[in-house]
């Protein structure tokens, strides 16, 4: 694997396209188009990118431990200091392209979600708080797509959101569920277990059908 195919890798690569291709559709159907849809497609994948970094740089002697071979750095294809200058560049390029895709307050939101999610990497990922910055992130996030097009969001797309990130921060959770357990690492999902995070899931779905109820009711 080269240098770079092992950078993209370590992005977290499928969860990263996932977050930029939904950004995008978003937007586009905020009515953004050309460049400022360019903008928030630049905006979003170097935020992306320096948040899998970040996670894999910080994450890197506990995964040579579990043997995480499908890592790139667990691999020996990246050593720290190979993710470093990327990390750095990835985040001088969002935060220019933040503001130019979404101006003032809409820039600040992504921002804000990046260093959310940083946040997470460093501080809260393996405690019970690591739902925290996914609800912030994504709420976040629906701040920076409407502001792209000068529109606010209803609060009952921030909640979808949030909602979404929560889901969406348990089902990534859960497959690593009896290997975090064994190896004493922390996080909702082991601290729930398996059947409780299932019941999690099953709650905030129902919130997440609700909001899209009261959106779909107010957009009628």
């Amino acid at each position: 694997m080269s240098r770079f195919l092992a950078l993209l890798k370590a992005t977290h690569f499928p969860q990263a396209l996932t977050m930029v291709l939904l950004t995008t559709v978003a937007a586009v159907l905020c009515g953004q188009s050309g460049f400022s849809l360019l903008f928030v497609v630049i905006a979003t994948a170097s935020g992306q990118a320096s948040i899998g970094w970040v996670n894999d740089l910080v994450d890197l002697e506990t995964d040579k431990k579990l043997d995480r071979k499908h890592k790139p750095a667990v691999r020996y294809l990246l050593q720290p200091e190979n993710l470093r200058t990327p990390i750095s560049i990835a985040l001088i390029v969002m935060v220019p392209f933040s503001f130019l895709a979404a101006g003032w307050i809409g820039g600040l939101a992504n921002i804000l979600a990046v260093a959310s999610a940083q946040i997470y990497n460093l501080y809260l990922s393996r405690t019970i708080w690591s739902w925290l910055p996914y609800a912030i992130s994504f709420a976040l996030l629906t701040v920076f797509i409407a502001q792209s097009s000068s529109k606010w969001p209803s609060l009952e797309m921030i909640c979808i959101s949030a909602c979404v990130g929560v889901i969406a921060h348990i089902f990534n959770a859960l497959p690593d569920l009896e290997i975090d357990k064994q190896a004493s690492l922390g996080g909702l999902v082991v601290y729930l277990g398996k059947t409780k995070s299932i019941i999690a899931l099953a709650i905030l779905t129902l919130a997440l059908l609700l909001f899209l109820q009261l959106a779909f009711n107010l957009i009628g």
